[in-house]
């Protein structure tokens, strides 16, 4: 009785020894008709040696020169030039494509335009405030638009004023 079960494992196991030629043939002729076609690699790039030359550049571990952050005016020339040492404005690091009219308020003949910031921070400004990225200083506020006008760098050292609008947007 003790043998048993180790005769029926074999017994069973012997049901799985026969013949395999037809198996071994389908495998045969299945490798035949199917030859796998690999393209060839394609030739690696040249190689370019590039000469890294430090001394060169500006180190990324060092602040870079005023002249290179900061607008630098010249103000031996007699020409217009923004006030560089006024302190900037809270929209003025905002470009006025990120601004928008909201709306105005008015007290006593005094009208203000309510300007709402990317950041959906809205904020309250008159005529002589500044605002966007090039000295734009309110001239007029109607309850339709805010007038601006900018100052933009001409290129060789003097700036220019550019009149721009900023309409009254709903949301």
């Amino acid at each position: 009785m003790k043998f048993l079960p180790f005769l029926l494992v074999m017994l069973m196991l012997t049901g799985c020894i026969g013949d395999r030629s037809d198996l071994e043939l389908y495998v045969t002729t299945t490798k035949s008709q199917h030859v796998a076609r690999i393209p060839p690699l394609k030739e690696t790039p040249k190689f370019e040696h590039f000469g890294y030359q430090a001394e060169l550049m500006r180190s990324p571990f060092v602040p870079p020169s005023r002249e290179l952050t900061e607008d630098v005016v010249d103000t031996t020339r007699d020409c217009l030039q923004p006030d560089l040492k006024r302190r900037k404005g809270r929209l003025e690091t905002y470009a006025l494509d990120n601004l928008r009219m909201r709306g105005t308020l008015s007290e006593d003949g005094t009208v203000w335009a309510l300007i709402e910031s990317s950041d959906a921070n809205v904020y309250r400004l008159g005529v002589g405030e500044y605002l966007g990225l090039y000295y734009g200083q309110i001239a007029n506020v109607t309850p339709q638009y805010i007038e601006i006008i900018e100052l933009i760098p001409d290129g060789s050292g003097c700036w220019a004023e550019r009149a721009s609008n900023l309409e009254l947007s709903g949301k």
